[in-house]
């Protein structure tokens, strides 16, 4: 498998304090001061509109900027579009967002932005890396690209830009699909799996094997996986120039791209747009996390579409792989007891809103009564009885 366990005992430690332990978010959207603790799993579970999406995006936001490019760094970029501050920041009367991780040998990557009063004023942004009291700082803009090359040297050597949030669709992951890049990679929605799979098709080194299996053992019925070539169209736009007038013209040439089908115990070979919901949802996530895994895995509806057997089951994949795949990390949202009853209690972060204090997060073992009821009531039993008002008590 890409990307998986070492062997090493160096190798392992070195892996563990590249873990994260902590994000803090402060007047970010509905996250008004909010602190999440970090394990290998992480299921957030709660009403609708409580922020548990909010948790992933703010994650996201920051540590891609691990993996940003000296040159993009300018105002507005690394929030990806201007004015964007004012959009994240807590309403009615924040001004100052801030984002931060802790890794597990206590050092921090944070970001402190400040949305512009007015017009043409920039936004402003300030980032930091290191053990507290030692970090390296860095302010956008700097206008040099050198010293924003030096402050990241650190997140990337941490490898904390290895991040995918995926939303995935099982439209997009059922499409035919054209790639013109050496490595081909599945997208946030789900787009070009059927290239990785035709990708891994080709290494012949097991990859393509452990996915089968994987899927087989959740979905019950799926056998083998299999990429073949699929004729598409391909837009394209080219420039035109014309006695000195440019003019932009779209034209279509066939491509050979990758479609997939899998083989179901009794029916056969099934192409990917007759697949189920479920199914597609299942393939794309192990595909992921099988193939050159990053990371972290932020995952929105972890239970979407699968059958309450099915859940159960890939949790206990999931909890294979990290257990095989030591710098692997997974925060998902759910809102089902089902999945939660194949967690540990400490796994699961139950969020609930704090009224104007926006919202508040607990892990479900801080309950007073977690420890009495967890003897003889499953995590997503208790969650289910206890509900998510004691998550704000003693909120300040």
């Amino acid at each position: 498998m890409r990307g998986g366990s070492c062997t090493r005992p160096q190798a392992r430690v070195n892996e563990r304090a590249a873990m994260l332990t902590e994000a803090h978010f402060k007047n970010f959207k509905l996250l008004r001061d909010v602190r999440l603790p970090l394990g290998p799993l992480n299921v957030l579970v709660g009403p609708n509109a409580v922020g548990k999406s909010t948790v992933l995006e703010g994650m996201h936001y920051l540590l891609q900027l691990a993996a940003a490019k000296p040159a993009t760094l300018r105002p507005g970029s690394p929030f990806w579009s201007k004015r964007a501050v004012e959009d994240l920041v807590a309403k009615p009367d924040a001004t100052e967002l801030a984002l931060e991780a802790v890794l597990a040998d206590g050092r921090r990557f944070g970001i402190r932005a400040g949305a512009a009063k007015e017009e043409p004023e920039p936004e402003r942004f300030h980032l930091w890396f290191g053990k507290e009291g030692q970090e390296t700082e860095l302010r956008l803009p700097s206008g040099d690209q050198e010293e924003e090359r030096l402050f990241f040297r650190g997140p990337r050597e941490a490898k904390l830009g290895s991040v995918v949030r995926l939303k995935l669709h099982a439209e997009t992951l059922a499409a035919e699909h054209y790639s013109e890049e050496e490595i081909p990679g599945v997208g946030h929605d789900g787009e070009g799996l059927a290239s990785v799979l035709q990708y891994v098709q080709g290494l012949r080194d097991g990859t393509l094997e452990a996915i089968e299996h994987d899927l087989a053992t959740i979905v019950p019925g799926a056998r083998r996986i299999r990429a073949l070539p699929a004729r598409l169209k391909r837009r394209e736009t080219h420039r035109i120039s014309v006695d000195g007038q440019d003019f932009w013209t779209e034209q279509s040439r066939d491509v050979t791209g990758a479609r997939f089908e899998v083989e179901w115990e009794g029916l056969g070979w099934v192409p990917a747009g007759q697949l189920s919901e479920g199914t597609l949802l299942a393939l794309g996530l192990i595909t992921v996390v099988r193939f050159d895994a990053p990371r972290l895995v932020l995952l929105d509806d972890l239970d979407k579409a699968l059958h309450p057997v099915a859940q159960r089951k890939l949790v206990a994949h999931l909890r294979g792989v990290l257990d095989t795949t030591p710098h692997l990390q997974i925060v998902a949202t759910s809102h089902s007891p089902f999945l939660l009853d194949e967690l540990r209690v400490q796994e699961v972060i139950v969020m609930s809103r704090a009224g104007a204090r926006g919202s508040a997060l607990r892990r479900l073992d801080e309950h007073p009564t977690s420890q009495k009821r967890g003897a003889y009531l499953r995590p997503g039993e208790l969650w289910s009885l206890v509900d998510e008002g004691w998550v704000s008590e003693g909120v300040g």
